[in-house]
């Protein structure tokens, strides 16, 4: 058994870590995701893609040209998704920046082409930034909007809506936000959600947002329209301690799986917080088979000042006077590391597997540690191995699961995208220990099998 260095004395630095957020930059206007064959991951042109999103529910309450600068922005942080909400009520004004609401009519089930006209501003500067649009229909909630809707009316909507869209190929349409039982029934939530598939042709992927402390799986698994899950955690105070992989993984182990993302978790507040709390969330609920993941800040999805409730500002203070102050956090610049390291070995073939751990896995979110590895679980025909360390706790590596008999061993700091060469060419003992790091927080231990040749994790191979 190889024991390793602390990684501060140890290997050769790599700088790649903006390596593979710049391919994916240069990739070109979006031209629409698929699933993929194994229907656990999303692909556009065959290729892997990674759902990074930001949360932007209440957008409509900017102008146009404070969308088009928050949406600059998110493009330079590395986000190639933004989500956002049509008719954001109750949480906010169901009127636009110009005083339009979404739906009018009778039943309020027909589009307003001024609101629309809009909303054509935002996708198509989206798509000029390279950037996915996910498109909420309304607001579910315990006290949302849905509700207010019959079953027949809310196809209805789904129908136009998808119409409305079809060949738009950066829309991702999403048939409400925390829309799942007990918010909003079964029925409901199909309905629309029927309705934007049979609107859109099949051209656009929909899905739906669920409700807090559990997956829209839950409720709609044998839903044919749906083409992803989304999960939901505690997103308010103490959210930081809120533990997402359990719906995540149940999610990829479903004998008819489709791709799964956390949707909404502990969203930021003002600007000094430590950004630890934003990568545990992300690292670990994507090494438990997540195919994307939203980042949010409380100013940001309210757009403060814009959002105004009390109850909700309670809950989830923004911790800024004004939406802008909160687009550079030390958060924000870090998440975009992941997707070159995942785009840097074999995508497709990714699985969760806590066997991977051989010391003690913790429950506590700021203890935890969860692998991943490409292969068949109980299968040792692994070609790399990923562990997620939330903490600075030593860990033992499971190398068995990996066939080659000499291994290389990186450490990856998801901080700044850099990879450390640990060990270079060292026998398959069977494990692997990394020592206890006083001072650093979290990381990922990288180990390949040589033979594979695999460059520095976080570059583009």
């Amino acid at each position: 058994m190889r024991q390793a260095l602390t990684t501060g004395l140890m290997g050769m630095l790599v700088g790649v870590g903006l390596m593979g957020a710049r391919a994916e930059a240069a990739r070109g206007e979006p031209m629409g995701l698929k699933v993929s064959e194994n229907g656990h991951y999303l692909m556009e042109a065959g290729k892997p893609f990674f759902l990074l999103a930001d949360t932007a529910w209440n957008m409509d309450a900017l102008t146009d040209g404070e969308i088009d600068r928050y949406l600059s922005d998110r493009a330079r942080h590395g986000f190639n998704a933004v989500m956002f909400c049509l008719d954001f009520a109750p949480q906010a004004s169901s009127e636009n920046a110009y005083g339009q609401t979404a739906y009018v009519g009778e039943g309020k089930s027909e589009l307003n082409p001024q609101y629309f006209a809009h909303v054509d501003l935002t996708v198509e500067k989206a798509r000029e930034l390279e950037l996915y649009a996910m498109v909420y229909s309304m607001w579910g909630g315990h006290a949302g909007t849905m509700n207010g809707y019959s079953v027949a009316h809310l196809h209805d909507i789904g129908v136009k809506l998808g119409e409305y869209f079809k060949g738009k190929k950066n829309v991702i349409l999403v048939a409400g936000g925390e829309s799942t039982p007990d918010f909003v029934s079964a029925d409901r939530v199909n309905a629309i959600g029927a309705g934007l598939k049979e609107g859109c042709a099949d051209e656009n992927l929909v899905t739906v947002h669920s409700r807090s402390d559990q997956s829209s799986s839950r409720w709609l698994s044998g839903s044919q329209w749906l083409d992803f899950y989304m999960s939901q955690v505690k997103s308010g105070k103490g959210g930081e301690r809120a533990d997402m992989t359990p719906y995540v993984a149940a999610d990829f182990w479903l004998k008819n799986p489709k791709p799964s993302m956390v949707g909404e978790h502990r969203y930021e507040v003002g600007t000094g917080e430590d950004p630890v709390i934003q990568r545990r969330g992300l690292y670990l609920s994507v090494f438990a088979g997540g195919c994307g993941y939203a980042y949010g800040h409380n100013a940001l999805w309210q757009m403060t000042p814009h959002t105004a409730q009390p109850w909700m500002l309670s809950g989830w203070n923004p911790g800024v006077k004004y939406w802008t102050e909160a687009l550079d956090t030390v958060a924000v610049d870090q998440l975009q590391h992941i997707k070159g390291l995942l785009y840097s070995r074999p995508y497709f073939e990714r699985i969760p597997d806590q066997s991977v751990i051989a010391s003690e896995q913790n429950r506590d979110i700021a203890d935890r540690v969860q692998g991943t590895r490409d292969g068949t679980i109980g299968k040792n025909d692994a070609t790399y191995v990923m562990i997620y360390r939330a903490s600075e706790k030593p860990l033992t590596v499971n190398t068995e699961v990996i066939g080659g008999k000499v291994l290389n061993i990186w450490w990856f700091d998801p901080a700044t995208g850099i990879a450390t060469e640990l060990e270079k060419g060292i026998g398959n003992n069977g494990t692997f220990v990394l020592a206890a790091e006083v001072g650093k927080s979290d990381g990922v231990v990288v180990v390949d099998d040589a033979g594979s040749k695999y460059g520095a994790p976080g570059a583009m191979n």
